[in-house]
């Protein structure tokens, strides 16, 4: 029996000019596979596969005549089509013999199809196994992934930190799938197969157990809700998209990589001003830009709103740092650092004089708050200024 998640392929004898009169007619792997999505878009179907960082160990298994006279005439190689590149890449080993170890150690072969062939005069006529290689997040089924990313591409305001404290990266990743929705996909894309990416200046390489995470309801540990705010159980709990976790957990432990991207791991999660800032000009690429938060609230801010207004104008991005209870149109002047959340400014600023309220528009929590209303004395109570960044 064939050892799962390897192809054989069948090759007719070929004549030979040298002293051999027998050639390699197949190989088998010794090394056991690995579990990992089937990527058929149903996040549940699993297949067999090789793991980046693994060795593999193969054998010639039958000849066509006899073993050879020598076995040094068996020479090894393999090749793979490379994403990257968009070419094939081949590498010939320069250890001979009927057996063969291969250390996986190039990213870009991961979520590619691995040809391995042992042979005495023909490369490609001789023994010859397709192995499946994994992409980096195994788990992670690559068709719901890459149609999330692409609906992310199209609409930014899709991305939802969900059940974590991942609002700063959210906020910002907002702004800049917006204004480089190419690179936006093309880099989370790569990150996804590959484990590693950079994007301008910042690289995206998280802690490895991100790659081992299983986004599944039997893994409590991944990102889920399983109550309404009432309190009632959510049955089945409801997961964060995998296209959300790979995107805003991968970035943040990109840059703390105490950061496991788990339920209720919070603290590690947290966007502090200094991440922001450094990601805004790493990640983003910003040309400029300017912290103006603070750790005093209880003001009058109508003039700092006003300020927000003109720069979102000139083509400023702005990201707000407030307490979440201004979301729940609750007065706080004690803020928690815990509490504390990022949004992105969209402008439509008015002040509503006569009911003492603030409107603006906002997004946050994968949605695009259109014209919200805010009690004057639940923003100033809440507000811990803001950054400004653009191109």
């Amino acid at each position: 029996m064939a050892t799962p998640g390897v192809e054989f392929d069948t090759k007719k004898p070929t004549d030979r000019k040298g002293i051999e009169p027998t050639q390699v007619k197949s190989i088998k792997l010794l090394t056991a596979l690995d579990n990992g999505s089937k990527n058929d878009g149903t996040g549940k179907g699993v297949q067999p596969g090789m793991l980046y960082g693994k060795t593999y160990s193969f054998k010639v298994s039958a000849y066509t005549n006899g073993n050879p006279n020598d076995l040094k005439k068996i020479k090894w190689k393999y090749k793979y089509h490379s994403l990257s590149k968009n070419k094939w890449i081949e590498k010939s080993s320069s250890k001979t013999g009927d057996t063969y170890s291969l250390h996986l150690n190039e990213k870009d072969i991961c979520g590619r199809t691995l040809h391995v062939m042992a042979y005495i005069n023909d490369s490609e006529n001789e023994g010859y196994l397709k192995i499946w290689n994994h992409n980096r997040f195994r788990w992670f089924d690559s068709k719901i992934f890459l149609d999330g990313l692409a609906a992310r591409k199209d609409d930014p305001s899709k991305i939802d930190q969900h059940y974590t404290s991942l609002c700063g990266t959210a906020a910002l990743i907002y702004f800049f799938a917006q204004d480089f929705k190419e690179k936006f996909f093309s880099a989370y894309k790569e990150f996804f197969r590959t484990g590693e990416q950079k994007i301008n200046s910042f690289k995206l390489a998280p802690n490895k157990s991100l790659y081992e995470m299983q986004p599944t309801l039997a893994n409590l540990q991944y990102p889920h809700y399983d109550k309404y705010s009432n309190g009632k159980p959510i049955i089945p709990h409801k997961l964060m998209h995998i296209s959300d976790w790979i995107i805003l957990a991968g970035t943040r432990s990109s840059d703390n990589h105490n950061y496991e991207g788990t339920k209720n791991e919070n603290w590690d999660a947290i966007n502090w001003c200094d991440y922001m800032v450094l990601a805004i000009k790493n990640l983003y690429g910003a040309s400029s830009v300017e912290d103006k938060t603070s750790i005093i609230t209880g003001r009058n801010y109508s003039s700092t709103l006003i300020e927000i207004q003109k720069l979102y104008q000139e083509g400023w991005h702005i990201l707000l740092m407030i307490d979440s209870d201004m979301l729940d149109d609750s007065v706080s002047y004690l803020g928690c650092v815990t509490n504390y959340h990022w949004i992105s400014y969209e402008g439509d600023l008015i002040f509503d004089e006569k009911n003492k309220k603030y409107q603006f528009s906002y997004y946050s929590y994968h949605q695009l708050f259109k014209s919200v209303s805010f009690r004057s004395k639940v923003f100033n109570s809440n507000f811990y200024g803001f950054i400004k960044f653009k191109k």
